[in-house]
């Protein structure tokens, strides 16, 4: 292969001899970050507020709004409730008895799997007395339905709720990780729950929180069972292929006016059918305030590159002469142009790396502050690779465009003009320096000031979460 300088060169040699002038620049850029204190300080921590706040609320929009379960489509999955139309504030009956969870099982038209739940108090027995955990009483093929795998042993099946089946259970994560130090062993093993000897068949991964249950086992829906219409289950439903949110409604909405003949005690006289995704039950009541607080900090991580463009446009104005005299001793363009394009990417990993640490310490921070069930509880608020790596990425092409722009420039100005005004005297220089010190001052205070801003919105995003506002079941 040939060289720059026209001569034949191995691979290896060509290898090596760049390694050393990429590390030739990098130190020597090093070295004049290390004279100038003040702005490699300011450039890199501008970059670090704009991507770590950045990556801090794209992360809460990824883990709540975009991945909010674990489970399988459900964006389709929907719920509906029975709507008193005396009633002003949306919201309704949500629990079905028993009979009337099979006749909307069976009489609809829009849904192709039904699955239906509810909580329970469970009572477990040991040798040391006696504990109280929540547990969830839930259709044989819900766990079919959800499409999450066991992490040890399996699920609920539908053959475990059929007449004459084995009793089991399946554990939460949670329970087994607090109350049995994660022992694989006790997959198999036979635990008294409520009175009954039970089989525990499987533990569910940490995301899997179905009714926000320690347990779960499963339910026999039979309609001559005398207390079939004491037990009042959530229903919910996939709808089919090609069948729309209002269409489901509109069915479901006459499917009900025909059972209120059937049940008339468990329907208003006039009412309606409200149907709403089980996203939208989970996660549409504060959508607008996150989407207000990604346009905030999306501003601010903006402002900060153009605080960085800014501050590196001064800075290769003040080098004028540092170039002109290396290009007068011999220094190509390119010579130049890469090593401001080093410099510049020293800076713009700099501070994405900072950017990285702020992040981490942001998210554990806001997810200290949140409430308890502020979000879904299945929702998992961790610092993303992918967001982190697009907020990253737009600092660094910032500053790689801003930093080439004036790169560029200086390497093919007149090297004489430079060379001139250094003999001027000191005053050209002091005003140039006094202008970009202003400048500087400027941009770094408006940044503060947006940081502040953003840093309210936080704080009313948890004030707005903690208001106790109408919203619907989420399950």
């Amino acid at each position: 292969m040939k060289g720059h300088d026209g001569k034949k060169y191995t691979f290896n040699q060509l290898k090596t001899g760049c390694m050393n002038w990429i590390w030739q620049d990098l130190r020597y850029g090093l070295r004049g970050f290390h004279n100038q204190p003040g702005f490699t300080l300011l450039a890199v921590l501008a970059l670090a507020l704009g991507i770590g706040s950045a990556t801090t609320i794209f992360s809460v929009i990824y883990n709540v709004l975009l991945d909010p379960m674990p489970y399988t489509d459900t964006r389709r999955v929907v719920m509906f409730q029975i709507h008193d139309l005396k009633e002003s504030e949306p919201g309704g009956r949500g629990g079905l008895t028993v009979p009337e969870f099979l006749d909307y099982q069976e009489q609809n038209h829009v849904f192709d799997a039904v699955i239906g739940g509810t909580g329970e108090q469970v009572h477990y027995r040991n040798g040391e007395g006696t504990q109280l955990f929540w547990g969830g009483l839930v259709t044989p093929n819900a766990f079919q339905f959800l499409g999450v795998p066991a992490l040890l042993g399996r699920g609920i099946t539908p053959e475990d709720g059929k007449p004459g089946a084995p009793p089991v259970f399946v554990m939460s994560y949670n329970l087994w990780r607090k109350r049995f130090n994660l022992d694989a062993s006790m997959v198999g093993r036979t635990f008294i729950l409520n009175g009954t000897p039970r089989t525990l068949v499987g533990i569910m991964p940490p995301r899997f929180q179905k009714l926000r249950a320690d347990m779960w086992r499963p339910m026999t829906l039979d309609r001559g069972d005398p207390k079939a219409s004491q037990v009042h289950l959530m229903f919910q439903a996939h709808l089919k292929p090609g069948v729309a949110l209002r269409q489901a409604e509109a069915d479901i909405n006459v499917i009900a006016h025909r059972l209120a003949q059937v049940y008339p005690k468990q329907y208003p006289k006039q009412f309606t059918v409200q149907m709403w995704t089980w996203i939208d039950g989970l996660v549409g009541h504060f959508r607008p305030t996150l989407y207000t607080l990604t346009a905030a900090v999306t501003m601010l991580l903006l402002i900060a590159c153009t605080n960085v463009a800014n501050m590196l446009l001064a800075r290769a104005s003040s080098r004028e002469q540092e170039m002109a005299i290396r290009a007068a001793l011999g220094g190509t363009r390119q010579r130049l142009i890469r090593q401001l394009l080093i410099e510049d990417l020293a800076l713009a990993f700099g501070g994405a790396a900072l950017g990285c640490v702020l992040a981490y310490g942001g998210i554990k921070a806001l997810v200290a502050l949140l409430p308890d069930g502020a979000i879904p509880s299945e929702s998992v608020i961790e610092l993303n690779l992918p967001v982190l790596l697009g907020s990253a990425g737009i600092a660094v092409l910032t500053v790689i465009i801003f930093g080439l722009a004036p790169a560029l420039n200086t390497a093919k100005a007149d090297i004489v003009e430079p060379l001139k005004s250094s003999g001027k005297g000191a005053s050209g220089g002091f005003g140039q320096g006094k202008l970009r010190s202003t400048l500087v001052v400027v941009e770094v205070a408006l940044s503060l000031v947006l940081l502040t801003g953003a840093g309210l919105l936080m704080r009313s995003f948890i004030a707005l979460v903690k208001v106790d506002l109408v919203t619907y079941p989420n399950g």
